[in-house]
């Protein structure tokens, strides 16, 4: 067992054995250290892991904890919970009241061992799966997503790998996965347009996803800059908006005011993913099914994280012709970018 591992089982024991640490477990789990491999941190990712593992098997609300732990609140508990969850709002929350110690991880941790009438045996196993993935977070050097783009998962730029090896559809300046796609719409670019590409990702009538492609150099706006732009557009619209740290990273998740042809104003719900690349940002904005509220459906992010971006790529004079997928893919005949659109 590693060291780390063999550390936080330490602490985990005693606060289980006597419901309170002394000063040298204090001392030896480093809570709040982030910067390398620490007890407290495995501790943590080892409660993330199980919450996140009950969530796919489909426990939400009192399911997901049955009993909240002394000392805390029902609210205080499901904070902690959403944050694990990836909502950077309750994050925020847990920063803002103190909420985040050793003590309440380790009381929540003990309550899921419990409940999982978990073996020796299978909490070794979890902390040593957790100080895997203290390292895979050191190394993407994101706390808020614990995956290194470009090596071993996606978006990628052309010049990281062989993407007509991978079976991708080619639209110029993006090649897309075929995974489920059933439709494609994707727009027609000026040479002069600030967008390199841009399309439209159908899964038959229940989901979709629109990815735009920018280019980008030194110094300008990435992606968490764009965040915090379309995060204060939003609401000054009237959206309701709440940040998560997902499988791609931080993104948005909004209830946007919309107004319908068939059914005047209305609501809609959409999840707004990005990722910064070499001279490039792509976005994605993620419509129906997949972004509602408790969706445990990843296409779109599956779809993202398969998207290969050629920022060299020059819009021809002639369009060509482009190959079809599923349901014929449309070429539309306006440029500049897409407008949304998502599945009635």
């Amino acid at each position: 067992m590693a060291v780390e591992a063999s550390e936080a089982r330490a602490v985990l024991d005693e606060f289980t054995r006597d419901g309170r640490l002394s000063p040298s477990s204090l001392e030896r789990a480093e809570w709040g250290t982030w910067d390398r491999v620490a007890p407290g941190w495995v501790l943590l990712l080892s409660l993330k892991a199980l919450v996140l593992f009950r969530w796919e098997e489909g426990r939400t609300g009192p399911e997901l904890l049955p009993d909240v732990p002394a000392g805390m609140s029902r609210n205080e508990s499901d904070n902690l919970i959403e944050m694990l969850r990836g909502s950077l709002s309750a994050a925020a929350v847990a920063r803002t009241t103190g909420g985040l110690t050793l003590e309440r991880v380790l009381s929540l941790l003990v309550c899921v061992i419990a409940d999982e009438a978990m073996t020796h045996q299978e909490v070794d196993t979890l902390l040593e799966s957790a100080v895997a993935l203290n390292e895979e977070a050191l190394q993407a050097a994101d706390l808020s997503r614990p995956l290194y783009r470009g090596t071993d998962v996606g978006p990628w730029d052309v010049s990281e790998t062989d993407w007509e090896a991978m079976g991708l559809l080619d639209l110029g300046g993006l090649k897309v996965p075929r995974t489920e796609v059933s439709k494609v719409d994707l727009n027609s670019l000026d040479s002069d347009t600030e967008v390199l590409a841009a399309a439209v990702l159908f899964r038959g009538t229940t989901a979709s996803l629109q990815l735009q492609a920018f280019p980008t150099s030194s110094g300008e706006p990435g992606w968490g800059t764009i965040c915090d732009r379309l995060e204060a557009n939003l609401r000054s619209r009237g959206a309701e908006v709440e940040r998560w740290s997902e499988r791609v990273g931080v993104e948005l998740r909004a209830v946007v005011p919309v107004v319908s042809e068939t059914r005047g104003r209305d609501r809609m719900t959409v999840r707004y993913i990005g990722c910064d690349g070499p001279g490039w940002v792509l976005r994605g904005v993620i419509g129906g099914a997949p972004a509602l509220p408790g969706s445990r459906d990843d296409w779109a992010y599956g779809c993202f994280q398969g998207v290969v971006v050629d920022p060299a790529f020059v819009v021809p004079s002639v369009a060509p012709a482009w190959p079809a997928v599923g349901d014929p893919l449309r070429s539309r005949d306006r440029s500049g970018i897409i407008p949304l659109r998502f599945p009635e």
